[in-house]
């Protein structure tokens, strides 16, 4: 990356395990688009109700080059739905697994772009195999 990686804690103390697990997951986003310009990751601890079980928020902001921001972010909801108990772990792994996702199909559509389109498109009528 061209800009340092910037990890901001929010409402909430930093713990060493999560930034460093945050960086762990910013290196694997390197390995599926090396291109990355920057990468701002923001965790936020929006509210908490009288058991303090609302899970935190995680926003992660990447640059890319010749595109705007990719922003992957969620809301305490996603995460009450998705898992039991959720808590910065979880709200750590589900905010990098969407942007790995979405990492992946930019990528898709670039390489597509460059190389064409899928070759199923060239397939002409009739030319299957006949039985």
């Amino acid at each position: 990356m061209q800009v340092p990686l910037e990890v901001a804690f929010h409402n909430i103390k930093s713990a060493k395990w999560a930034e460093d697990l945050i960086r762990a997951r910013v290196a694997e986003l390197e390995e599926i688009y090396g291109r990355l310009i920057s990468c701002r990751v923001r965790v936020d601890q929006r509210a908490k109700n009288s058991a303090g079980t609302i899970p935190p928020v995680v926003r992660i902001e990447l640059g890319i080059p010749g595109h705007k921001e990719l922003v992957v972010s969620h809301e305490p909801e996603h995460l009450e739905r998705k898992f039991q108990r959720p808590d910065l772990r979880n709200a750590v792994h589900e905010a990098f697994r969407i942007a790995e996702r979405r990492l992946r199909d930019l990528k898709e559509l670039r390489e597509r772009r460059i190389k064409g389109p899928p070759s199923f498109l060239y397939r002409r009528a009739g030319s299957a195999s006949k039985y």
